[in-house]
């Protein structure tokens, strides 16, 4: 297996502007719970001498370690095997919570381990020793058990559902320095700059390494060497958001074979085994549950199931052979007998006694920001038609690769789910909504355990999000200053409430005639400005009349995207909008890549002609549904 590396030599760079260690929980090591006898000696907490200001800021970098944590570390290092990887945790800000804990196969399911909040991102972290394999594990969040819909989800076989990861080495973190260095660390932001973990010094040598098992991704980190901060010249160099220096690592997927099965059969058990080209001893056959996929998809009248298996270091080239079992004795096997044979690791589906390579599955998860109404439905038969087509590519191909869908959409949450309910199963289920001009954003309640049981009718409002929002928000005085805009124009029906944000708290509205909308705006530019309150002014509509939507200064549908694509870790070359009005032009603006579709409207087709050209955004041929499908095609998503 080819691993990804981070060495540096002891004569890096050092850094002088340290980078912020979260101030409420700061804390050397790892946390440890392989065994209920060593759970409390596992998790360390940073000892007294290791000062940290208000901000979080690291001011006592020269500071020594105690005697007694030299003895703890020292203990806790040993206990990391040559076969142990660190992995992270995390559960994510948006399901807003008190007390969360993490509890699952890699401790045997015993002694929930508590994660620790973030005060800069309010992300639940906690740094963890695990021996490699599939592991299962829930988050107990305020005394209730849950699985996050960020992180995949699979049946335990007994009916019920877990959050499910490979804990692969796929990142060494390394040091090689002189004999006087003592201690080494690395941390950054793939744990939420809360632990410092310790690296072991290799026998015999001066490298210091950690192994470790991330999502993959782009991080930013350090290494604390001796007390000293340090980043490395010889590696790539970014810095972080507050504009302290830091490495970068992208962490990729191992090889592996990723193999879908579209089946009726609740009990299949993968019967498998790796043998090599190059005719070598192959292993032994083993047995290997298939769980169930997010997919709500009935291929052969059942559901998708999946499993993942991983390529041993030094098998590069390896085979997988296969067939697939159920408890009443039937075998699926390939028409001419024998087993299916995957030659190379990668993706693949296996759909009526057809196995057909899947190279998505290795590509990572895509994000889809779709308008709704003209983009993804429409009114008639044709529309409807349109629409189903689309649910059955994201059902039976992105969601095997856990993608998210999106919906920003100027419906409410009310009039959504009745669309939902209209649309009979036509309409793909999303797992966000944005609302009201970006101001609310919903995340799919998964009752039943999973996307593939959830009724599309239950949906939590991100409350951490509306919490950003109240930053430099005043509700009342931007009502005030809207209310002193229609009695300028009284008299007349020139400007007039739409919405006094009496459901959207973050967010007034208006209708306002074009030949008063310079003088409205104008005032109320003025009006938000002598109130000292910060505002988004959003302009948009075809005809006599413009909506004009106020809304919190960090609210907006651009705004609510990227929040939505750092909640699920979306790589922004991943990320993909979709629109056909003007209403869609704020959600098209941004880095990622854009879609407008066949139908679109006039205005949004000359904001298209005024931007430079290029491949970000594709203007299709096909209308609605699918020109989003032809779109994501064209951008090498499909």
């Amino acid at each position: 297996m080819k691993l990804l590396a981070v060495a540096w030599e002891g004569h890096g760079q050092v850094n002088p502007s340290p980078l912020t260690i979260d101030h409420r929980r700061p804390s050397y090591g790892l946390q440890f719970r392989q065994q209920r006898a060593s759970s409390e000696k596992g998790r360390r907490m940073l000892s007294p001498q290791k000062r940290f200001c208000s901000e979080g800021r690291c001011r006592n970098a020269s500071a020594r370690i105690t005697s007694q944590e030299h003895v703890e570390l020292a203990e806790r290092t040993n206990s990391l095997t040559e076969h142990s990887l660190a992995t992270v945790f995390r559960w994510p800000s948006a399901f807003k919570s008190q007390a969360v804990s993490v509890l699952g196969s890699f401790n045997e399911w015993q002694d929930p381990v508590p994660l620790y909040k973030c005060s800069r991102t309010a992300d639940w972290f906690v740094s963890i020793i695990a021996s490699p394999g599939l592991h299962q594990y829930k988050f107990l969040v305020d005394d209730i058990w849950r699985t996050s819909p960020c992180e995949a989800i699979a049946s335990d076989g007994q009916g019920a559902y877990n959050n499910q990861s490979s804990v692969v080495q796929n990142v060494i973190f390394e040091w090689t320095a002189d004999t006087s260095v003592q201690e080494v660390y690395v941390i950054g932001d793939f744990n939420g700059w809360m632990d410092l973990l310790p690296l072991s010094r290799k026998p015999g040598s001066n490298t210091f390494s950690l192994s470790c098992s991330l999502q993959p991704g782009v991080y930013l980190y350090q290494f604390l060497v001796d007390n000293q901060w340090h980043t490395s010249a010889n590696g790539i160099v970014q810095p972080d958001e507050q504009g302290h220096l830091c490495n970068q690592v992208v962490v990729k997927l191992p090889p592996a074979f990723h193999l879908f099965y579209a089946t009726g059969w609740q009990d299949a058990v993968l019967h498998m085994r790796l043998t090599s080209p190059s005719n070598q001893q192959p292993q032994e056959w083993q047995q290997m549950p298939l769980h169930n996929t997010a997919s709500r998809s009935h291929p052969s009248g059942g559901s998708w199931k999946t499993a993942v298996i991983h390529v041993p270091d030094g098998q590069q080239h390896a085979q997988l052979e296969f067939v697939i079992k159920n408890k009443s004795g039937l075998v699926d096997q390939p028409g001419r007998g024998g087993a299916y044979l995957c030659p190379h690791p990668g993706g693949y589906t296996l759909q009526h006694g057809q196995l057909r390579p899947f190279p998505q599955a290795t590509a990572g998860p895509i994000m889809l920001v779709s308008d709704l109404d003209g983009t993804m439905v429409g009114n008639g038969p044709e529309a409807d038609s349109m629409t189903h087509q689309f649910t059955q590519f994201w059902e039976n191909n992105a969601v095997l690769r856990n993608s998210v869908l999106v919906y920003n959409t100027g419906r409410s949450l009310g009039q959504f789910t009745s669309l939902y309910q209209e649309k009979a199963g036509a309409l793909a289920l999303p797992n966000v909504l944005i609302t009201a001009v970006g101001t609310k954003i919903f995340l799919l309640d998964m009752e039943g355990g999973s996307r593939g049981h959830a009724s599309g009718q239950r949906w939590h409002e991100d409350l951490q999000w509306a919490h950003r929002l109240d930053e430099g928000w005043n509700l009342a005085a931007v009502k005030q200053v809207a209310e002193e805009a229609i009695q300028r124009h009284v008299g007349g029906s020139s400007v007039n409430w739409l919405d006094r944000g009496t459901e959207h708290p973050h967010r007034i509205a208006l209708s306002v005639h074009v030949d008063s909308l310079q003088d409205c705006l104008a005032h109320l530019r003025h009006g938000f400005q002598q109130h000292a309150v910060q505002v988004r002014i959003i302009v948009s509509g075809v005809g006599d009349y413009r909506y004009v939507d106020c809304v919190a200064i960090r609210a907006g549908k651009q705004e609510a995207l990227e929040y939505i694509r750092a909640l699920f870790n979306i790589p922004l070359t991943h990320c993909v909008a979709a629109g056909d009005s003007g209403n869609d032009i704020l959600m098209l603006e941004g880095k990622h890549r854009g879609i407008i579709v066949g139908n679109a409207q006039q205005e949004l087709l000359d904001w298209l002609m005024q931007q430079k050209q290029s491949d970000r955004v594709v203007c299709t041929d096909a209308p609605m549904a699918l020109g989003v499908l032809e779109g994501i095609a064209r951008h090498g998503l499909y």
